[in-house]
């Protein structure tokens, strides 16, 4: 029999778990609520680049075809840190098919890198801690994809990333070279005035907008590991609370059985003294 003592040595033990799964679950939900502000600027900017876009294009006689991709660049925006359930693992998983079909990487996020091993991508930076830090990492790897596709045009770059509105399903895949010129209808009844030839501004709105997409991207994935984290460390409160209540019960029986023992002994050690 388990000694009274030794199971409230371990309610302690469990509450100290559920105070911690707790806070993680409280950090993981207050992460996800502050990205909604930030993802509502990025879409008004999104679509103040798109806008503009289109009012280019009207002024061009050729709207820009896409060239054929002659080899494959994956941005994988995968799982930062752990304690977020199956979702580290579909993006691991999703990281190495891209691989497994040819492309390069760019790894955001550290639990997914050591999903590698110690084979690295061609490019890696970990996930941000805060929502507001999302546009300065957004630069960084901006930065670094377009050096890249100076050095090395004509390639297919898609990103992938967790959507936080479907958490269970596989990463949201979308293109962002070749650039799909045919999401910006041509407004050919608005001529804006430009200091820039249409090339050079063209390729200027490009690059902004494919900005304001990784952005976009990074700010969804964010949330989604943090939605992917609450939810697990609300399964994980359950569990804890479910033990705790199993360890009360179990004490009150060991607590009862303690009793029911001593009361034994005191009977049996009175009958010996008559």
């Amino acid at each position: 029999m388990n000694r009274p003592e030794d199971i409230q040595q371990r309610i302690g033990n469990i509450g100290q778990i559920e105070s911690i799964v707790s806070t993680l679950r409280a950090i993981a939900a207050a992460h996800q609520a502050e990205t909604r502000t930030h993802l509502e600027a990025i879409r008004k900017q999104e679509g103040t680049v798109a806008s503009a876009l289109s009012a280019v294009l009207g002024t061009m006689l050729d709207v820009p075809a896409a060239g054929q991709p002659d080899a494959a660049l994956s941005i994988v925006v995968g799982a930062s840190q752990g304690f977020c359930g199956a979702h580290a693992d579909r993006l691991a998983d999703a990281a190495a098919a891209e691989r497994a079909g040819g492309a390069q990487l760019m790894i955001i996020g550290a639990r997914t890198l050591a999903a590698f091993g110690e084979e690295e991508p061609f490019w890696y930076a970990d996930m941000v801690a805060h929502a507001p830090e999302v546009p300065g990492l957004a630069s960084r790897l901006a930065d670094a994809l377009f050096a890249h596709l100076a050095q090395a045009p004509g390639k297919a770059v898609h990103i992938l990333f967790a959507d936080p509105a479907a958490p269970a399903e596989p990463p949201v895949r979308r293109r962002l070279f070749p650039f799909d010129f045919g999401r910006f209808p041509p407004e050919r009844e608005r001529q804006p005035l430009t200091n820039l030839a249409p090339a050079p501004l063209l390729a200027a709105l490009v690059e902004e907008y494919v900005f304001t997409e990784l952005c976009e991207a990074l700010m969804l994935a964010f949330a989604a590991e943090n939605a992917a984290r609450a939810e697990a460390m609300a399964r994980a409160q359950s569990n804890v609370r479910r033990m705790a209540k199993d360890l009360r019960t179990e004490f009150q029986q060991a607590r009862q059985e303690q009793m029911t023992e001593e009361i034994i002994e005191v009977s049996g050690g009175g009958a010996s003294a008559r």
